[in-house]
This record gives C-alpha cells, sequence and structure tokens, in this order.
C-alpha cells in the first residue's frame, strides 16, 4: 500500500489516514504505522550507536511526525563519507541512497504517467492531482545522503 510505504520512508502525516477512516483494518494499519521508526530512524540509530553524534532531538523525536532534515545528520553522514572512519556505514548510506534513487524514480515515473492519463484534474480522494505528485517527485527521503555529499 503506497500510504505505508511513505511512511516506512518517513513521509508522515496524521491527515494522511483521514481518506482511509472508511476502511477500518486499512486505518488501524495506517495508524500503527504512524507511530513506528521508519526506515531512516532505525538505520540513524546504527551511527549513534557507534559513538556517531546523531542529535538527540533526531533520535527522541515524536516518530508520528514527517522527518524533517537535521544539520547534524548531515554532519555525520559527511564525516562518514570523507572516509574518516564507518565504511560500513557508508555502505548503509549507499544503500539508503540506491532507495531514495528508486523512489524518486518511481514518484517521477508516476506524476508523468497520471499528467498524461488525466492533466490536471483533480486526484483521488480529492488530493490536488498532479500538483501534490509535482510536489512529491521532487523531495528526496533521506535527505541528509543528498546534501552530505555537497561537504566531500
Amino acid at each position: 500500500m503506497y500510504r505505508r510505504m511513505e511512511f516506512l520512508l518517513g513521509e508522515k502525516s496524521a491527515s494522511m489516514l483521514v481518506p482511509h477512516r472508511g476502511a477500518p483494518r486499512v486505518h488501524a494499519e495506517l495508524e500503527k504505522a504512524l507511530q513506528q521508526p521508519s526506515l531512516y530512524d532505525e538505520a540513524l540509530r546504527l551511527p549513534a550507536r557507534r559513538g556517531h553524534a546523531i542529535p538527540a532531538e533526531v533520535l527522541e523525536r515524536d516518530l508520528a511526525l514527517r522527518y524533517e532534515p537535521s544539520a547534524g545528520v548531515e554532519e555525520v553522514w559527511t564525516e562518514l563519507y570523507r572516509g574518516e572512519q564507518g565504511a560500513e556505514l557508508v555502505r548503509l548510506g549507499e544503500a539508503l541512497t540506491d532507495v531514495a534513487e528508486l523512489v524518486r524514480r518511481w514518484r517521477n515515473d508516476h506524476l508523468v504517467a497520471t499528467r498524461r492519463a488525466m492533466g490536471a484534474k483533480v486526484g483521488t480522494v480529492g488530493s490536488a492531482g498532479v500538483a501534490w505528485l509535482d510536489k512529491r517527485a521532487s523531495k528526496n527521503v533521506f535527505p541528509e545522503l543528498w546534501t552530505a555529499r555537497s561537504h566531500v
């Protein structure tokens, strides 16, 4: 299910539960997923356990909220990508970047297919359709993995 995948990627919002109120099983599953750590939340715990300075406000954040980029997390990824330590963590970063790249490609493909099929009509469950997809397509998941590269 698409919304579950978005939550797993850290793109969380309680408002995304609203369209599923009429499907109790789906709503309950999404509500549970909203409260669980995202893939990136879990991944960031590993460098923290290895002594890297992942900020406490990232590790202890409200998991039901969308992940917001952190300068401290960017600094950790920058340090790792400079090769100062943690080759295993760099491989983790690269695996996550591969996932992020595939998500971005899928979002763009979905945007183009939707634009071609329905133009600017209102989307499913009353969404802004193409405009909403366009905004989503330009957003990277696991943002510091992308921004840290500018500092290496």
